[in-house]
């Protein structure tokens, strides 16, 4: 190999053949050196920079494949949300029907109670339409709305049950029963007196039976008088608290004293003949206000 100043020459030399020269400038290697430099550093870069956006598309790819999970996983939870919704709607309008049905099997028992206590009861104020209608979205604002349905229900029926219990702790002072068991001989009003064959005012009736039948209490009271009592013979008065007093005459037996406090039905002498009378009977009077009335208007027969 020989050198000058501007170019370098190459001898091959074979076995066989003639001696060749190549010469090349002198500047070539380190041309081609740095060529073979600037590939390289480029080839690296390139290759780095590849393997960095592989990288990146790699890391990329998982964080979209973990996005992906969590979304089908929030879905099959929205689904399942979906079947639990469903079926909380399915019992929610199931137990929306007992709702309604229970509300009218207690308004058709309140009704036979207001029609059994005699009373039309303040608390209901006319017929009502109680079907129940949502518009909401959710079932616990449905919830709500039954929950506040059934509070108004409640409250209307303590009412109601405050002016039954009412009604009927009245109605037990009020003496609509028979006192005894027996045939009515004489009514109340105008009749001919046994004794004197003249006209007079009968205040009450008499009920005829066999010695000593049971006289029943006609209403709840307390008893203000149970003695002999002249022509009525034993007798036994009750002031029932509401302006209301009985009288019962003529008893064999009487069987409570005066201050007892007495309930409807219950015993409270003996039918005889005692005091002025023909015959064992019952002589029965009812007073209003302190005015006598005919018992037969206010007894249930």
């Amino acid at each position: 190999m020989n050198r000058n100043k501007s170019k370098i020459s190459i001898l091959i030399v074979p076995h066989t053949q003639k001696v060749k020269r190549i010469s090349i400038p002198s500047w070539f290697p380190k041309a081609a050196l740095a060529v073979f430099s600037a590939i390289t550093v480029s080839l690296t870069l390139y290759i780095k920079i590849s393997l960095n956006y592989q990288a990146n598309l790699i890391k990329e790819a998982n964080e979209k494949l973990a996005l992906i999970n969590d979304l089908e996983e929030e879905n099959r939870n929205k689904e399942q949300k979906l079947i639990n919704l469903e079926a909380e709607n399915r019992q929610l309008m199931k137990k929306t029907e007992e709702v309604e049905n229970k509300l009218n099997e207690i308004d058709v028992l309140q009704r036979r109670l207001e029609k059994l206590a005699g009373i039309d009861s303040p608390s209901r104020g006319g017929a009502i339409d109680r079907s129940i209608e949502f518009d909401v979205s959710t079932p616990s604002e449905e919830m709500e709305i039954i929950s506040e349905i059934l509070s108004d229900k409640k409250l209307e029926l303590e009412v109601f049950i405050e002016d039954v219990e009412a009604q009927f702790e009245y109605l037990k002072t009020v003496p609509d029963i028979m006192p005894a068991s027996g045939r009515i001989t004489s009514k109340f009003g105008n009749r001919r007196d046994p004794f004197t064959r003249r006209i007079q005012f009968h205040l009450g009736i008499d009920i005829a039976n066999s010695s000593g039948t049971n006289i029943k209490a006609a209403a709840k009271g307390t008893v203000i008088f149970a003695g002999r009592n002249g022509g009525y013979g034993r007798t036994i008065i009750i002031d029932h608290g509401n302006g209301y007093k009985t009288l019962y005459a003529h008893n064999r037996e009487l069987l409570v004293k005066k201050g007892e406090k007495v309930e409807k039905g219950q015993v409270i002498a003996k039918m005889g003949s005692s005091g002025r009378s023909t015959g064992v009977h019952l002589h029965f009077e009812i007073h209003k206000n302190n005015k006598p009335i005919d018992p037969l208007s206010v007894i249930n027969n």
